[in-house]
């Protein structure tokens, strides 16, 4: 008796907490989001107003940043800096593939950070800030469609977790 109720409690714990890291992770990428839209004005600010090389800018951009997105754009600054030979687009995908699971974007997130990478520093200062313009723009789009799926889904995914582990539970007993 002891060990079934035991056992219920534990899968109904188990449940909860998944349903709830589903919700954190739902509602976190809204965040990352706002995050890098924010680096990304702060970048333009840095290229086409200060005339910081690029590794130096990529690192200026996160003040106030925290978390897996400053961690993108500092490895992003690093590598460039040590490695004069890499692209930022190369450099980029490096660190997207160094961080996957980290930073929570899906593919279309990926897909403008890849671009961004291929026509970073290929550009004067003025082409660059509107070329960074459109990139916040669309990150933006894509910010708050995010956000409009975070109220949808995270509650539903809490409420899963918890039903789910009660359903189990009763299958079980």
């Amino acid at each position: 008796m002891w060990i079934k109720l035991a056992g219920g409690v534990l899968v109904l714990l188990v449940s909860s907490c998944i349903g709830f890291q589903l919700a954190a992770r739902c509602s976190g990428r809204p965040q990352h989001i706002r995050q890098i839209v924010s680096c990304l004005g702060s970048l333009k600010s840095y290229i086409t107003y200060a005339s910081l090389p690029l590794h130096e800018a990529l690192s200026q951009c996160t003040h106030g940043t925290y978390g897996p997105v400053a961690e993108f754009f500092h490895h992003t600054a690093t590598l460039l800096e040590q490695n004069g030979g890499l692209s930022p687009q190369q450099a980029i995908n490096i660190v997207l593939g160094d961080m996957q699971g980290r930073l929570i974007l899906k593919q279309s997130e990926l897909e403008i950070l890849g671009i961004l990478g291929a026509n970073l520093g290929i550009m004067n200062r003025q082409e660059q800030g509107n070329y960074l313009s459109m990139i916040i723009e669309e990150l933006e789009k894509l910010e708050s469609e995010a956000a409009r799926l975070r109220d949808l889904n995270t509650r539903m995914y809490r409420y899963l977790g918890i039903c789910g582990g009660l359903a189990i539970v009763i299958l079980l007993v």
